[in-house]
C-alpha cells in the first residue's frame, strides 16, 4: 500500500496516460454556431503527454520526466498551440460552409449564389411630390408638363444628409390645380322640416321674435297656392367672419297635416319688420255707449239684444284697412292674418294664418266703429279666407312691411373623410388614377355644454377625464353603437346625430398632448368646433378611382370616387386639394460613358463611376428593378441575372456588387453573351444613385428644388417617403435565401405567399392564412414593412407585392393584403446587482438586452412573451445576480398585474366576418422600470 505522499492526487505519476484528441464533435440541427475543434491547447498537450508513456514508443520509455522546462515536453507545448490556431481556425471556415452560421458576408453571398440567389442590394424610397405653379390674377395660366427626372432635394436635420429624389412619370400641371377647395355648401332650397337658412350679410336687423316668410314663384303666379310659410324666429347668429347670418325657428317648414310641401321654385325669404292690427280693433264696445235716442245708435246693429255690434265691424275682402299708417307698405309686398286662436296653428303663431299680396294701396284717414285715425288700406290679391269668423278685426294680428332678404347657401359643417369627394368647383381635366395631395386640420371635437362623467380611454392605457368646452381632433371616421355593434357612420349623417341624446357614439380622438384615445357619448354630449389658425395640419395622398365613372361634373362643381378610403379626418373648411402631383422615387441621374468596348477580350468588365445604384420597388420576384440603362453604339443592351446558358450573340451583360455597394458591369465571351464590339468610348451608361433607409424622409422634408419646369415656384411631399432599404444583412440573408428554392418565383401553396412576400424588397414579416369561405375568401396575407413600419396601400412596394402575386400566384384566387397590428407590453424588473459591477452600466445593459430579445426583428407574429423569458434574458446579462419580474402586462391593460404569459393573435377564418391582422408583440417605447434589490 503506497504512503500518503505517494498518492496519485499528489505526485502526479497517472496524468496524461489517456488521449483526448481528437474530441468527439457532435452538433445537432438548429445551432447558431457549430463546434468543429477536435481540441485546445490542454487537450492536445494532455493527449502527446500520454503517447510519451505509450507501449507503441518503446523508444520513449527512457523519458520519465514531467517538467515543463524539459526541451522534450516544451516541444510538445510548441505544437500543442500550433494545433490549437489550426483547430480554431477549421472551425471558423466550417462555420463558414453553413449558410445558417456563416459570419463573413462572403460567405453568405457565395453561397447564396449557388441557388441563384443574389443579396438584396437595397431599394429606393419612393413618395409623391405636390408641386405648385405659379398663378398670376387676371391672366390665365397655360397648362404644363412637369417631365421625368425633376428633383427635390430634402432639408437635412441634424446628423442629416441631404437626399435627392426625382419624378419617374411625366405629369400635367395647372395653376388652378395648386389649392382646390372641397365643397363647402350646397345650393339653398327650401325642404320639408327646415328650422333654419342663411342670409347674406349681418346687418340683417332681425332679432329673435321677428317674422319671416319663405315664398316661391308658385305662389306669386297662383294666388291660391298653399307652398308657403311663415315663421317666427327663436335665435339670429351672425356669422361675421364669412359676413352673413344664421336664422332658426322651432316650427320646421311644411305641413304635415294636410299635407304641404315649402316653396320649391324662385323661393325667396321676406321679414316682417311691422306688426300690427286691423282698423277697429280697438274699438269701443257698443253695448257700453249705446240708447235710443242718440246719434252713435244709428251705427249699431241692435238685431241681437244680448250683444250689440257696430254696422259693419268685419274685414272687407275687398280692402284691408290696417291700423297704421305705414309708408313702406307698397304694392307688390305681402302681409300675413293670423287669427290668434288658440289650439291651433304654432307656439310662435297660433291659430290660422293667410298670406296675401298687396295689389294696391291707399295711405287715408277713416271714421267708423267710434274711431278715427288714418290708416293703411291694401287691395288683396285675393279673398281667401277673408271672412269675419276667419280673422275678427279684434283679434287679427298682421304681419306687414315685408322686405326681401338676400339668401346665400348653405354652408356644410360636417367634417370630409371616406372616399367620396366633392369639389369647391368644377374641375373638368381630372382623370381617372389621377393622384391628389390633400392637406388641411384634423376636425375638432368639442364636449357640449353640461356634458359630465366623459373620459377618453387612452390607447396607451389608463385614461383622461374629459369635462365641458374640452377640444379633441378626430382621428377615425365616426362610429355609432347599436348595443356593443359599432355601424360606420358617413360624415353627413354623423353630423347630423350630433345633439341627439338617444345616440350613442364612438370617436377615435386625439388630445392637446397628443394622446391617442377612444370615446364613447351620446350625441348631444358632443359638438363640431371649428378648427384654429395655429392648428397644425396633415396630409395624405389620395387617388381617384379607375371604374364606375369615378368622376361626375354638374354645372358647378365635380364629384370624385377615391381608390381609397381618405386615411384622416379633416375640417372641411381649411381643406385644399392640389392636384398637381407627380410620383418620386429616391436617387440622382448619372449619365457617363463606361468605357470601350475591344472585340478581342472576352468577359470585359467595366466598373460604374458612381456608386450605390438605384434600385426601385418594381412587381418583379425579388421586388425590385435597376436603374441601370447600358447602351453599346446607342443600342440598348439587357441586363440578365446570369450570362450563363446566353447566346452567344445576345446582347446582354450581368451586374455584380461588391460589399461597398460598388457595381461591376460584365459582358459575354462570345459563347455565352456576345463580345462587346470595338470603339472607342462607345459604351454609354444612364443609372441613378441613392438608396436605403436615409430616404424614407418625413412629410414636407423635399422642399428644395433642384431643377425648376417653367412656371413651378415649389414642391413638397405631402405624405413621408416609404419604402427604402438598406443592403440585405447577414440576418435578412440566411433567412431569404432558402426562401428561393422554396418558392422558385412562383406562389401556389399558403406558405408560398407568405415566403414570397417575406423576400420581397421593401416587405420585412408575413403572414398567410388560407379562407375558404366568408367575406374575406381567399389568401388573407398580413404584412409588415422594414422595421416594422406600415405598408400604405397607395406606396409601390404595396401595389407592387400585389401586382407580383397576381402574376407568379394564382390570378383568380382573391388576395387581402393588410398591414399587421402592432401589439405592445410593459414590463417592471427588480434587479440584484453583482456588487463588482457598476449599477447603471449593469441596468443600461439590461434594458439594452430586453429590447433587442424583444424588439421588432427578433419577434413573429402571434409570439407570446412569458415572465420566465423576460427573466431569462435579464439574468443573462453579466453582473446580475438575480432578476423578478414585478409588472408584465399589454399596453392598455392594468398595469399593476404580472400576466405569466402575454398572447399575441393569429388571424381566424370566420364565415361571416373580414379577420383581423395578426399581432406582433413588442416592448413598448417607454423607458423601462428597472428598479436595483438590495
Amino acid at each position: 500500500m503506497p504512503t500518503p505522499s505517494a498518492t496519485p492526487a499528489t505526485c502526479g505519476c497517472c496524468a496524461g496516460i489517456d488521449a483526448v484528441t481528437p474530441a468527439r464533435v457532435d452538433n445537432p440541427p438548429g445551432l447558431s454556431q457549430i463546434g468543429y475543434r477536435i481540441g485546445r491547447h490542454g487537450d492536445f498537450v494532455e493527449s502527446m503527454r500520454a503517447r510519451l508513456s505509450s507501449a507503441d514508443t518503446p523508444a520513449l520509455a527512457a523519458l520519465t520526466t514531467r517538467e515543463a522546462s524539459d526541451f522534450t515536453l516544451a516541444l510538445t507545448d510548441a505544437l500543442a498551440c500550433s494545433l490549437d490556431v489550426l483547430a480554431f481556425y477549421t472551425e471558423r471556415f466550417a462555420n463558414e460552409h453553413y449558410l445558417r452560421t456563416a459570419t463573413e458576408r462572403l460567405s453568405v453571398r457565395e453561397m447564396a449564389r449557388l441557388i441563384g440567389y443574389e443579396l438584396a442590394p437595397g431599394v429606393a424610397a419612393g413618395t409623391h411630390l405636390a408641386f405648385t405653379l405659379q398663378a398670376i390674377p387676371g391672366v390665365p395660366a397655360e397648362p404644363i408638363t412637369i417631365p421625368v427626372g425633376t428633383r427635390v432635394q430634402s432639408v437635412p436635420g441634424q446628423d442629416e444628409q441631404a437626399q435627392s429624389f426625382e419624378t419617374v412619370a411625366p405629369v400635367p400641371a395647372r395653376a388652378e390645380w395648386n389649392a382646390i377647395p372641397v365643397q363647402t355648401t350646397v345650393p339653398w332650397r327650401p325642404e320639408f322640416g327646415d328650422t333654419e337658412l342663411w342670409l347674406e350679410g349681418v346687418a340683417t336687423q332681425l332679432q329673435p321674435g321677428d317674422a319671416i316668410l319663405v315664398v316661391g314663384a308658385d305662389r306669386m303666379t297662383t294666388p291660391g297656392s298653399e307652398h308657403w310659410d311663415v315663421r317666427v324666429l327663436d335665435a339670429v347668429e351672425p356669422d361675421n367672419a364669412n359676413g352673413r347670418t344664421r336664422v332658426r325657428w322651432s316650427h320646421p317648414l311644411g305641413s304635415v297635416f294636410p299635407h304641404m310641401d315649402p316653396a320649391s321654385i324662385g323661393a325667396q325669404v321676406h321679414a316682417f319688420r311691422q306688426r300690427t292690427a286691423l282698423f277697429g280693433h280697438n274699438a269701443p264696445d257698443p253695448n257700453l255707449m249705446g240708447n235710443d235716442d242718440s246719434n252713435v245708435d244709428k251705427l249699431i246693429n241692435k238685431n241681437n239684444t244680448n250683444n250689440w255690434q257696430w254696422n259693419n265691424f268685419a274685414v272687407d275682402p275687398e280692402a284691408i284697412d290696417l291700423d297704421t299708417d305705414n309708408a313702406k307698405i307698397t304694392a307688390g309686398s305681402w302681409i300675413a292674418l293670423v287669427s290668434n286662436q288658440p289650439g291651433i296653428g304654432s307656439a310662435a303663431l297660433p291659430g290660422y294664418t293667410e298670406l296675401y299680396r298687396v295689389s294696391r294701396v291707399i295711405h287715408r284717414s277713416r271714421n267708423a266703429f267710434g274711431i278715427s285715425g288714418k290708416i293703411t288700406r291694401v287691395t288683396p290679391d285675393t279673398d281667401e279666407n277673408l271672412t269675419s269668423s276667419r280673422f275678427p278685426l279684434r283679434r287679427t294680428l298682421v304681419l306687414a312691411h315685408s322686405e326681401r332678404l338676400a339668401t346665400v347657401d348653405t354652408p356644410i359643417f360636417h367634417p370630409v373623410y371616406g372616399d367620396a369627394l366633392s369639389l369647391g368647383r368644377r374641375v373638368p381635366e381630372l382623370l381617372p388614377g389621377q393622384p391628389l395631395a390633400l392637406s388641411g386640420p384634423r376636425q375638432r371635437i368639442a364636449i357640449a355644454p353640461r356634458a359630465t362623467g366623459l373620459s377618453l380611454l387612452l390607447d396607451a392605457g389608463g385614461s383622461a377625464a374629459l369635462t365641458e368646452g374640452d377640444e379633441l381632433f378626430m382621428t377615425a371616421p365616426a362610429v355609432r353603437l347599436f348595443g356593443s355593434t359599432p355601424v360606420a357612420l358617413s360624415a353627413e349623417t354623423f353630423a347630423a346625430q350630433l345633439g341627439k341624446s338617444s345616440v350613442t357614439l364612438r370617436l377615435a380622438l386625439e388630445d392637446r398632448d397628443g394622446q391617442r384615445g377612444t370615446l364613447v357619448a351620446k350625441g348631444n354630449q358632443l359638438r363640431l368646433a371649428d378648427s384654429r389658425k395655429d392648428d397644425p395640419e396633415v396630409a395624405e395622398i389620395a387617388f381617384i378611382a379607375t371604374a364606375n365613372d369615378p368622376i361626375v361634373h354638374d354645372r358647378d362643381r365635380s364629384h370624385l370616387k377615391l381608390a381609397a378610403p381618405l386615411a384622416q379626418v379633416y375640417a372641411r373648411a381649411g381643406l385644399r386639394i392640389n392636384a398637381n402631383v407627380a410620383p418620386a422615387t429616391h436617387g440622382e441621374t448619372v449619365e457617363a460613358i463606361l468605357g470601350s468596348g475591344d472585340g478581342s477580350v472576352a468577359n470585359q468588365r467595366f466598373a460604374l463611376g458612381q456608386s450605390p445604384l438605384t434600385f426601385v420597388s418594381a412587381s418583379t420576384p425579388s421586388g425590385r428593378a435597376s436603374t441601370l440603362a447600358l447602351r453599346v453604339n446607342d443600342v440598348l443592351w439587357t441586363e440578365v441575372p446570369s450570362l450563363y446558358g446566353a447566346a452567344p450573340d445576345a446582347r446582354v451583360y450581368e451586374t455584380v456588387q461588391d460589399d461597398e455597394g460598388a457595381t461591376t458591369v460584365q459582358f459575354g465571351d462570345g459563347r455565352e453573351g456576345a463580345r462587346l464590339p470595338s470603339g472607342s468610348t462607345n459604351l454609354r451608361v444612364r443609372y441613378r444613385k441613392g438608396l436605403g433607409v436615409a430616404g424614407n424622409v418625413a412629410a414636407g422634408k423635399l422642399t428644395t428644388l433642384l431643377s425648376r419646369p417653367l412656371g413651378v415656384t415649389g414642391a413638397s411631399n405631402p405624405a413621408p417617403a416609404t419604402g427604402g432599404e438598406d443592403a440585405e444583412p447577414l440576418a435578412r440573408a440566411r433567412d431569404n435565401a432558402p426562401l428561393t428554392v422554396l418558392t422558385l418565383e412562383r406562389a401556389v401553396s399558403i406558405d408560398d405567399y407568405a415566403n414570397f412576400a417575406r423576400a420581397f424588397a421593401g416587405f420585412d414579416k408575413a403572414h398567410a392564412l388560407w379562407l375558404p369561405a366568408g367575406p374575406a375568401q381567399g389568401v388573407f396575407l398580413t404584412i409588415a414593412g422594414v422595421d416594422g413600419a406600415p405598408v400604405p396601400e397607395d406606396s409601390d412596394p404595396y401595389k407592387n407585392l400585389r401586382g407580383a402575386l397576381a402574376t407568379y400566384g394564382d390570378p383568380l384566387v382573391p388576395l387581402r393584403l393588410v398591414n399587421y397590428r402592432d401589439a405592445r407590453f410593459r414590463c417592471r424588473l427588480s434587479v440584484k446587482v453583482d456588487a463588482a459591477f457598476e449599477t447603471d452600466a449593469v441596468l443600461l445593459a439590461v434594458e439594452a438586452a430586453l429590447r433587442e430579445a424583444f424588439g421588432f426583428a427578433r419577434r413573429a407574429f402571434g409570439q407570446t412573451v412569458s415572465v420566465d423569458e423576460v427573466a431569462a434574458v435579464a439574468q443573462g446579462v453579466a453582473g446580475v445576480v438575480a432578476v423578478h419580474v414585478t409588472r408584465l402586462h399589454r399596453v392598455g391593460q392594468n398595469p399593476n398585474v404580472v400576466v405569466p404569459r402575454l398572447f399575441a393573435a393569429l388571424p381566424v377564418a370566420s364565415l361571416t366576418a373580414v379577420p383581423q391582422a395578426a399581432e406582433l408583440l413588442t416592448l413598448a417605447d417607454d423607458p423601462i422600470e428597472l428598479e436595483v434589490l438590495p
